[in-house]
This record gives structure tokens, sequence and C-alpha cells, in this order.
């Protein structure tokens, strides 16, 4: 069946039951998507779980730090019968001297290309395909902020300058080489008290990430969660080099659909 490209725009401020206050906001964005022909089956990846689950949200004005990598996500699910679900995806992303990113990937010969420029403060979605971009201003508050692909889904996570509330037990893994660079690690233990979400005993969340302060970027992640599974993100085939300015720009023959600011 023929593959589709709708657009779809959701926001919710607030995602992950953060408070939203002028210290402290959170944007979460579904954007793109592919999504098959009306009535495939599985049709709609499960994104729960998936959302933030790598702990990639860093710095929009990470600046001097350039490099190219392949982000790769393995999820492993094991249902109360014994049943496993497995999935993995990758992509490829670039970021210039100046802090700004590009995110794409390909899937069934579609590639879908997102722009994350801190300095025009403003992202970009690319159809390559259709040459076509939907531009989002950013916010001026938000400080933070990661873009995911996941089986041709866009979603964008932004933050405001404020930390906000954190009940996560956090451990220290001291450093080790991590991908060929060098990475601090710590985990986070979070609870959900047994009742909280129907459910009839305590349930543990565990992320683990590791950190390269040479890059100013996550290397690698572990989070589990009882109710999704675990999900391992990695940043490998990493190079430390300059990029290509063409990489981050909007092809002067596409053309441009602007959107509201990002939770406007």
């Amino acid at each position: 069946m023929k593959t589709l490209w709708p657009l779809a725009l959701a926001l919710a401020a607030g995602y992950a039951g953060a408070q939203t206050t002028a210290a402290h906001k959170e944007i979460h964005v579904e954007e793109f998507r592919i999504q098959k022909g009306m009535g495939d089956a599985g049709s709609e990846p499960m994104m729960a779980g998936m959302i933030g689950a790598d702990g990639r949200m860093g710095l929009l004005n990470v600046a001097g730090k350039p490099f190219s990598a392949t982000e790769t996500r393995h999820t492993l699910q094991t249902l109360a019968n014994g049943a496993k679900i497995e999935t993995s995806d990758s992509d490829q992303i670039y970021r210039d001297d100046q802090g700004r990113t590009r995110v794409e990937q390909t899937i069934d010969g579609r590639t879908i290309t997102v722009i994350m420029d801190p300095v025009a403060r403003f992202v970009a979605i690319l159809d390559p395909a259709a040459k076509t971009a939907h531009k989002n201003p950013i916010p001026p508050e938000m400080v933070k902020g990661s873009v995911g692909l996941n089986k041709g889904q866009v979603r964008i996570l932004m933050k405001s300058e404020g930390l906000g509330a954190s009940h996560a037990e956090v451990a220290t893994l001291g450093d080790k080489a991590v991908n060929g660079v060098m990475a601090s690690g710590t985990r986070k233990t979070r609870v959900i008290p047994a009742g909280a979400i129907g459910n009839d005993r305590d349930l543990q969340l565990v992320d683990e990430s590791w950190f390269s302060n040479d890059l100013q970027a996550i290397v690698k992640s572990v989070s589990s969660d009882p109710r999704f599974g675990e999900t391992t993100y990695q940043l490998t085939n990493i190079v430390r080099a300059a990029q290509d300015p063409a990489l981050f720009q909007i092809p002067p023959d596409y053309a441009i659909s602007d959107r509201p600011a990002l939770g406007k």
C-alpha cells in the first residue's frame, strides 16, 4: 500500500507532569510522521516510553564542539506470557561549531530531515522528496532541546531554564571510555508507587546515561521501564570535525511553510 506523508501538529505544554510556570516550561511536539495507508497493521509505532528515554535533551547553544555520528535505538519488551517485542532504528546526526544540529532518517527509501538552529531560532522539518520545509520558531525562553526520529516520526522536546522538581535518586558511576570517547555515568532511579496508575505494586524506573564532556552530548543511555521494556540509545561512528554549513540550511528551492512558535 502506498506510503502517505501527512503532517500532524500536536502541542502539549508541561509534558511528563512538569509544571508550566514562567521559570519552568517543557514543550513536546509531534510534528511529522510517515504513516502507512489506513488499516495497515502496526501503522502507528508505539512511542510511549520512548520520548526522551535516551536523555538527549541538551543545551541549544553548544558552540565549538562540531561532530557527526550515527544514533541507534534498540528496544526490548518482554510480555507477561514470555513473548518478546524487539525493535531497532537509526539515524544520522550532525552538529556544527555554532551548535546547530541536523538529524536525518531514511525509511522505505524516503528521507526525513530535521534542522534545529538555535542561532536563527527555528526548527525546520524537511521532506526532500516533495522539496518542502515546515518551519517553527523557537521561543526565546527555551534553552534546552532535542530532536528524535523514530521510524519516520519526529519528536521535538524543548525546555526553559527552570529545572523543576526531581524525585529521582541519582548515583554517579565514574568515568570510562564509551564508543571511543570519555564519558561520565549517572544512574537515576524513580519509583511509581503502588496505586498511582492502577499498579498493584511499586514500579521501578531506571535510567543510566553516559555523558561526554568533550562532545557535550549523551553517548549511551539505557532506560528500563517495566511498562515498556528496556531501551538502549547509542551514539556511534563519532567523527569530531567541522561540518558543511549547507547541512544546516533550508535549500533555496524548497517551499517553506511557516508554523506557529513551538508551544504557542
